[in-house]
Formats: C-alpha cells, structure tokens, sequence
C-alpha cells in the first residue's frame, strides 16, 4: 500500500468526517470570533481550508452536490442579481462564500445518517458554546477589563471607504456583573442564539438516547445560565414558542389518528395567533422582559430598509453582510446612537432589500415546507418512534425567532443549518406522502441500502447452510 493511498483511507473514515463536520460548525457558527481574532486575510484562508477539508474528507458526487429546487433558486437568484446589483464587487464575493456554505451543508448533511449529522451538530454547537463561556471567563478574571477586536481590520476597511463602523468591543467584562455578555461571538444575541439551539438538539438526543444523561444535562444547564447572562428577550420569546411546541408534540404522540390532526392543526394555528398578538402588544411584553419595544431601536431600521427595499422590486443585490461604506447601506443606520448596523436585524427584510420581493418569498416558501415536513412527521408519530422529526421542527422555528431579530439565516452558521434542516427532512414536495421509516426511526433506506441489506443477509444464510451441512 502506498503513502498516497493509506491517507487517502484515512481521510475518509467517518472519524475524520465527524471532525470535519463538527470543526465546519464551529467556524460557521462563532465566525465573527475568529474574525476578531485572526483578521480577514487568515480568516478567509481558514475558510478555503475547510471546504477543501470537506471535499476532500466527504468525496461529493454530482448527485450529493444537485441543491433542492428552492435552494438553488435562492442560490441562483443571489448569483443573477451580479447583473444588476450596486455593489457589485461585494455580491461576487458574498455569492462565492453563499455557494461554498450551501455545498458544505449539502456534502455534510448528505454525507452522513440524520442522527450522526445530529451529534456532530450538537458537537460543534457545544463546542460553540463552551468557547464562549471559556472567554468571557478568562476575560473576567484574567483580564478584568473590556476586550477590543484584537483585529480590527474591518473597521479599518469602512473608515478608509468612508464609513462609520463605531466598532464595539468583542467583550465588555460585565460577566460578573451579571450581564450582559457576548461570548467569543462578541454578540450576545448570537451567544443567546447558540445556547438555544444547543438546548433544542440537547433534548432531542436525551429523548432518543443519543448522548449521556451527565452529557446532556451539563449543557442544558450552560445553556441556560447563558441565557440569564446574556438576556436576550428573542430568546425568551423563543422558549416560550418551542416549549409549547414540544408540549404538543408529546401529547400528539398520545393520541388517536383523528385526534392528532385536529390538535396538530389548534397548535399551529395558536402559535400563529401568539406571533401576531406578539406584535401587537410587543410594547407591555418587552416592558415586563425589561427590554425596549422598539426591539433596541431595531424597527427604526426596518422602516429605513422597508424605503430603500420599495425604491427597487429586484433587490440592491446580494450582499451578506452589509459594506456600510457603500450606498444604500452607508445611508441606514446613521442616526442611531449605537452600534451601527451591518444588517437589517430582520432576514425577511434583509432578503427583501437584497434580492427584491422574489428572494423575500423563496425564503419564506423554504421555512414554510421546512417546518411544514418536519411537522407533518411528528403529527404521525406515537410512542417509542423517534424524536428526530421534532428536533427538525423546533430547529427550524428557532431559526425562524431569530430571524425576526436578526438577518444571520442568510450568511454563515444560519444559512448553513437552514440547508442541512433541508436536505436530512423529508420530501418538501411530498407533503401528503409521509414516509414510515422517518417517522418511525429519523432516517430513510434508500432502495440500494435495502439491495444492500438484503445481499448480506443471503450471503450470511448461505454461510451459514455450509456450515451446517459441512
């Protein structure tokens, strides 16, 4: 066996995968961490690094490569409106860096069985998780003073465009004071997003048995004292929708046929009632959290994002991350006193200003059937099935309660997820055709893998026929 060969077997084993899949999430997930850390030039080599180690480690074909109809359109459309964009030279560069996230989550989710994808995001997602917590300690009693950016070269890029970053510090050392902290993401409502989403895959594999009880409840426990620390009234918010969400579900798995579509139906539409009633006394609600109801000033940003996003149908063009030093967005935000803005703190908006009303409405058509498959499979389960579908469901609607607040669905860590949620559920298209094997175990057999299964099991029989005749 040749050098060659041996790593090349190496490389491909699912230990390696797993790595991968795991070390992938992590930098999607805390990437404006290591862009404080590390700067753009390395941090966008590391980038290159890993969807080479990806490649390399997974082996795509083309079929694993083939983007899911609205996918693709989304994908498609960001690329199209190159043409037409007003920062052209940035929505080259952020549909390259859209491209290369949709083709990992795709190569990563594909690549693996639902469960492994599961663990490995649980992985990464703990990973997340306990880096920031490990930096706000090593800040708070180390350090003992606030952190700037130890790079700080994309304030430095919009100072000498023209643009007025008013940078914050990666942490402002109130971790003893209670809060509010912001995690090596230097964010807190990301931080508070992180430790959400890790509670959700958390519970989904303590229900399935997929991680150990010391495993599991260690970090729910992290996960909640980061919520307490962070105060993140989104994630709050969102607790409240998942936990009846998952009150549901479990009665749901209780329940007669008949039952379940009647009371499936009354959960979804409460929880739609809720998210307009939400709205409407958004004031007394984020009175009692403590927080202002004009969301941190956000909605003044949503009304200057609405204008420019009604000034063009087609969108400015896809951009990511805003380049604040550019109009339209250098002219957004410039009044608040704060920090300024990089995005619309909204997704729907941000995909309304980027890529007109079409890209508003592929992004809600994909959540939509997302969450709709996902749902449909825990209407159908009972007891003892697994709680896969669940965890797909609820993933979904807390990317959806960040979104509302925040635009990162459409770049890095959210977008990535989005698209795996995609890719491991069912069908999208086939809501009236509900296949048993995920209902029942969280994963489908192919008809190959069954070709596959059944050989085997030939091939053992008649084994074990010549032994006994011999």
């Amino acid at each position: 066996m040749t050098t060659r060969s041996a790593v090349s077997r190496a490389l491909a084993t699912e230990g390696a995968r797993s790595a991968v899949t795991i070390w992938t999430v992590v930098l999607l997930i805390s990437g404006q961490g290591f862009r404080y850390l590390l700067g753009l030039p390395i941090y966008g080599a590391l980038c290159v690094a890993t969807v080479a180690a990806v490649f390399l480690v997974f082996r795509p074909t083309l079929r694993t490569l083939r983007p899911p109809a609205l996918i693709g359109a989304f994908v498609g459309l960001a690329a199209l409106s190159i043409v037409w964009s007003a920062t052209r030279a940035i929505t080259v560069v952020a549909v390259i860096a859209l491209v290369a996230t949709t083709a990992i989550a795709m190569i990563t989710a594909r690549g693996a069985s639902n469960i492994d994808f599961m663990l490995r995001l649980y992985r990464g997602l703990q990973v997340s998780l306990f880096l920031g917590i490990l930096f706000e300690l090593v800040v708070a009693f180390i350090i003992r003073s606030a952190v700037p950016p130890l790079v700080s070269d994309l304030e430095s890029l919009a100072e000498t465009r023209g643009g007025d970053p008013r940078q914050s510090n990666w942490s402002e050392n109130l971790l003893l004071e209670g809060g509010p902290v912001q995690g090596f993401v230097g964010n807190r409502n990301p931080f508070g997003g992180i430790a959400l989403l890790v509670a959700v895959v958390a519970c989904v594999l303590l229900l399935d048995r997929g991680i150990s009880r010391l495993d599991g409840w260690v970090t729910l426990g992290a996960a909640a004292a980061v919520h307490a620390v962070t105060m993140s009234a989104t994630v709050t918010a969102s607790v409240a929708v998942l936990g009846a969400l998952t009150v549901g579900a479990y009665v749901l798995r209780r329940l007669r046929p008949r039952a379940k579509r009647v009371l499936s139906f009354t959960i979804i539409a409460c929880s739609a009632i809720g998210a307009v009633m939400t709205l409407k006394y958004r004031e007394a609600i984020f009175e009692l959290l403590e927080r202002g109801s004009d969301f941190t000033h956000r909605t003044e940003i949503w009304y200057e994002v609405i204008n420019f996003a009604m000034q063009r149908p087609d969108g400015w063009g896809y951009v990511g991350y805003w380049p604040i030093w550019q109009y339209p967005y250098s002219e957004i935000g410039t009044g608040l006193e704060w920090v300024r803005p990089t995005h619309a703190h909204n997704a729907f908006l941000d995909a309304w200003l980027q890529l007109g009303l079409i890209g508003v409405v592929l992004l809600v058509g994909i959540v939509v059937l997302l969450f709709g498959s996902a749902w449909r499979l825990v209407e159908r389960a009972d007891r003892g099935d697994t709680h896969l579908p669940l965890g797909w469901a609820l993933l979904t609607v807390a990317l959806v309660m960040q979104a509302l607040t925040e635009s990162r669905l459409l770049v890095e860590g959210g977008w990535f997820l989005l698209v795996a949620l995609y890719c491991i559920g069912p069908p999208v298209f086939t809501l009236t055709i509900v296949d048993p094997e995920l209902v029942h175990y969280g994963t489908r057999m192919r008809k190959a893998d069954e070709a596959r299964v059944a050989r085997r099991i030939d091939a053992a029989e008649e084994r074990h026929g010549r032994t006994a005749r011999d």
